[in-house]
Parts: structure tokens; C-alpha cells; sequence
């Protein structure tokens, strides 16, 4: 359960199951359990509730109590907008201590990583699609000649598509706040401290920038190494747009915050002192440790990633990168390859590893998205899994497929990694690399033809034989293993 129409449709569910809202007497929720007392008890389907995706179900005397876990406010909420009951204050008492206290093993922890990062993005998928579809409605409207580049229409619409994935941190802050418990307006304050122009603009001048000289080349300025100061500190300059990792780490820790002060600071001045001190305290955090943090990261695997592909192994470094793209790209660190891919050009001629990885990555999630879509039976999945096979092949944005499907049904996924892995043994098997920089898209197969005098276009013919059979071999994986009923249970539980 990650959002309100989830917590909803589950609070439906339950109401129809208990035998109507007529069959409801009373209705309150302690810390983990949804606690319903219906009039007749007979009228109580438990072994359906059961099956909801909720953790369990029992009658205790003439209470059902639905466990829920650490989610059960939102139900109860859900629940109450549903039925009309009485609202009552939340039971202090806890019988699922297990449930809230329970150490995860490191197993566990790195395996809710991934899930987590998923459904802090899936709530802004359809700013994500729109964007993305007019993206390719501009292309396919200059590539057809049908409006010329230079007009102001297409200048326009340039920047309105851009906007979706220049804001991305302040999305991501709203929808990380509600997977998080924050309040929304926090979350979306921190992903907009961390792309706030004044901020940007202190970035480029500590990276060091360029002005033009009045008849002259341009003047480089040097930077300071910084983007600022704060409390006397350096501010690491990393320019945060369009990166997903670091707001989500800062609104996790935010969360565990509003928590603390939400206990310590007494409810009649908590509604203007929790923000403040949210602020006082997640700003420094956020811009002179955690941000940073989730940058670096992505810096220390390109670091990695250069090293590796010019190393021996070179060619096991591009199937694997292949076939783990999906893992790159929902962390951010793709964006850091970019560096990664002008070393490579500068040594070999042309870019062997992320090109081809990321046209792999592309395609093969078009084709797990396609899939998908025409073996899926519920409309809403149809309906977006092939608008999202659309988004990746054509103007190649990629994360509406990515959060929407393929990270929310596995086995899409793994068919897709498994797809690109063989289409990167081919490219590695045949050397193909691309010419030119630009993210993987229909409008973009150009950078892989030789501009040399006689270079040709052998690479751009290889990459396509590559995604052709990458493509075929993710969609029959996918229409063999995935299945609808699967999918359906995936959806009950959020």
C-alpha cells in the first residue's frame, strides 16, 4: 500500500466484506490493527479479507481485526471517508510488537531498497508519461518537417516537456513524503531547496564556468570548489536536477525527524515549530551530508565503471552493465556515466559501454512494457503498460515502464535484464559503440554511424541487430513468466 487510492481500495474491500456499512457498528485502529465491530457477525467473509495483501485477519470475541502493520492510520482514515462511522482516537496499545520493533536482517533491509525508491516515483508516473508524450509529439512533429525547429511553438513546448524531469527532486519529494509519513509540503520544500536557482547558480559558479569574451573565445572562470557556505561549512556543488536518490534520502530522514518532534513539542505550537525546526535542522542536513552522499555515490560507480571497461574484462563489464541498467538508471547514477562515456570516446573512438547499454535498456523494457500490455487483462494495466512501451521506443523516457511495470512485476524485469545481457554480448562480440552523445531514444540511432570520411554505419546495423534480438528475447520471457493473476495480487498489496 503505497498511496490514498490504494489505502481506498483496500478500505472498500474490507467494508464489503464485513457485510456492508450497514453491518458496522463501531470502528477504531490501534498501532497496527483495524478494529471493527459489525453488527452481525455471521455476515463477515474472513477468509476473503484475508487474502486482501493484509498481514492477517481474526475475529476476537465479536471484533474483526484486520492487522494491517504501520499503515493502519491511512486505512482507518480510508475507511471512515468510506463508511461514515465515528471517528475515534487511535488505541494505545500494540499487539503486534513484532510487527513495528522487529530488527530486519541486512538481507531485508537491502532488499526493501529498491521497492522503496519504486513507489516514491510511481505516484508522479503520469507527469512523467505526459511530458514524455509530448516530447515525442514535438519530435515527430520537426522530424516530419511539419513545423520547423527554429519555432517558437517547438521552443515552447521544449521547455514545458523539460519540466517534469528539471522539478524531478520536488515530484520525488512529494511522493517520497507520502510513502514516508512526512507531511507533503515538507517533502516538496526539500526537493525544491535542492534545485532552487540561487542554489544552481552557486553550483556552476563552484564547478567553475564559462562567459563569453566580446570578440574573443570565452573566459573561464575558475570555480571555488564549493556552492557556498553554510554554519561556515562548504556546500559540495552538485547540481541535483533531475536526480532521484538524493531528495529520497533526505525526506527518509526527514520522516524520522517529524517523529521526534512531533513527540517532544507540545500540540499547541507544534503546527508552526515542527515545520520550522524540520527546516532549521533538514536543510544543513540535507544539502551538507545526505544529498551529497547519494552524489558521491553515483561518482564512486562511474569511478568503478570507467576503470572496469578499459580493464581486461572489458567486454563482461558491458553484458553485465547491460543486463543491471534497470538498477543504474533508478538510482540516478546514469546521469554520472556521462563522464564515464567521453573517457571511453577519448580512448577507443567511441563509446562502447553506456551507449549500447543504455539502447539495450530502452528497448528491452519496451518490449517486457509491450508484453505486458497485450496479455494483460485489466484495462487500467493494459492501458498503461502500452502507453509506457510507447514512451520507451520512441522519445525514450523510460521511468514511467520502469516504476509503473517492470519494477512492480519482477518478472517483466528479470526478462528484460536477461534480454539486455544477450543483446551486450552481441554488442561486445562486435565492438559497437556510438559517435555522438544523447540519451537512447527512436530519434537518436544517428550517434552510433561513423561520421569519418568512409566510416559508415556498420555500429548503428550491429546495435540494431543487438536490441532486435535483446527485444524478442525479453518479450517471449515476459509473456511466458509473467502472469495476470500474479500481477493482481502485486496490486491488492500495494
Amino acid at each position: 500500500m503505497k498511496n490514498e487510492k490504494d489505502f481506498g481500495q483496500l478500505a472498500s474491500r474490507i467494508v464489503e466484506l464485513i457485510g456492508g456499512k450497514e453491518n458496522i457498528a463501531h470502528a477504531a485502529h490501534c498501532l497496527t490493527r483495524l478494529r471493527i465491530t459489525p453488527k452481525d457477525t455471521s455476515l463477515v467473509k474472513l477468509d476473503e479479507i484475508k487474502k486482501l495483501g493484509v498481514i492477517g485477519a481474526q475475529m476476537i470475541g465479536d471484533q474483526v481485526q484486520v492487522i494491517i502493520g504501520t499503515d493502519v492510520p491511512q486505512v482507518y482514515d480510508a475507511f471512515v471517508k468510506a463508511t461514515g462511522v465515528e471517528r475515534t482516537a487511535q488505541i494505545d496499545e500494540n499487539l503486534d510488537g513484532d510487527l513495528i520493533k522487529k530488527k530486519k536482517t541486512f538481507k531485508e533491509i537491502l532488499g526493501s531498497i529498491f521497492p522503496a525508491i519504486v513507489s516514491c516515483v510511481f505516484p508522479i508516473l503520469p507527469a512523467l508519461l505526459a511530458c514524455g508524450m509530448l516530447q515525442a509529439f514535438v519530435l515527430l512533429l520537426v522530424k516530419c518537417h511539419i513545423v520547423p525547429e527554429t519555432s517558437p511553438t517547438i521552443a515552447t513546448f521544449t521547455w514545458i516537456y523539460n519540466v517534469a524531469f528539471n522539478f524531478l527532486p520536488v515530484l520525488v519529494g512529494y511522493a517520497a513524503a507520502k510513502r514516508f509519513g512526512v507531511k507533503t509540503a515538507m517533502g516538496i520544500l526539500m526537493g525544491a531547496i535542492l534545485i532552487d536557482p540561487a542554489f544552481r547558480e552557486l553550483v556552476a559558479a563552484g564547478k567553475g564556468s564559462t562567459i563569453p569574451q566580446a570578440g574573443g573565445p570565452p573566459v573561464i572562470i575558475p570555480g571555488t570548489g564549493n556552492a557556498g557556505f553554510l554554519f561556515g561549512l562548504p556546500i559540495y556543488p552538485a547540481d541535483y536536477a533531475s536526480t532521484i536518490l538524493p531528495v529520497i534520502m533526505c525526506v527518509f530522514v526527514m520522516s524520522y525527524l517529524e517523529k521526534f518532534l512531533n513527540r517532544i513539542i507540545p500540540k499547541q505550537i507544534r503546527f508552526v515549530f515542527v515545520p520550522l525546526l524540520e527546516v532549521l535542522i533538514m536543510a544543513p542536513l540535507g544539502l551538507l551530508v545526505l544529498a551529497p552522499i547519494g552524489h558521491r555515490l553515483s561518482e564512486w560507480f562511474a569511478g568503478i565503471m570507467l576503470k572496469a571497461v578499459m580493464s581486461p574484462i572489458g567486454p563482461a563489464v558491458i553484458c553485465l552493465l547491460a543486463a543491471f541498467y534497470p538498477y543504474v538508471v533508478i538510482t540516478g547514477m546514469h546521469f554520472n556515466l556521462m563522464a564515464v562515456a567521453m573517457a571511453i570516446g577519448s580512448r577507443y573512438g567511441k563509446n562502447i559501454l553506456t551507449a549500447p547499454a543504455g539502447f539495450l535498456f530502452q528497448y528491452t523494457q519496451a518490449a517486457a512494457c509491450l508484453a505486458v500490455g497485450l496479455k494483460a487483462k485489466n484495462p487500467d494495466r493494459r492501458s498503461l503498460a502500452l502507453s509506457c512501451a510507447f514512451s520507451d521506443a520512441v522519445p525514450g523516457i523510460s521511468e514511467p515502464g520502469m516504476y509503473g511495470i517492470t519494477f512492480k512485476y519482477k518478472k517483466s524485469l528479470y526478462a528484460a535484464m536477461i534480454g539486455s545481457a544477450v543483446g551486450g554480448i552481441i554488442c561486445a562480440l562486435l565492438n559497437v559503440g556510438s559517435y555522438a552523445g544523447g540519451p537512447p531514444g527512436l530519434f537518436t540511432f544517428g550517434m552510433f554511424i561513423n561520421p569519418a570520411p568512409g566510416g559508415g554505419a556498420k555500429d548503428l546495423t550491429n546495435m540494431i541487430i543487438a536490441i532486435v534480438v535483446a527485444a524478442i528475447v525479453t518479450f517471449v520471457l515476459t509473456w511466458i513468466f509473467y502472469k495476470d493473476d500474479e500481477a493482481d495480487r502485486i496490486d491488492a498489496q500495494g
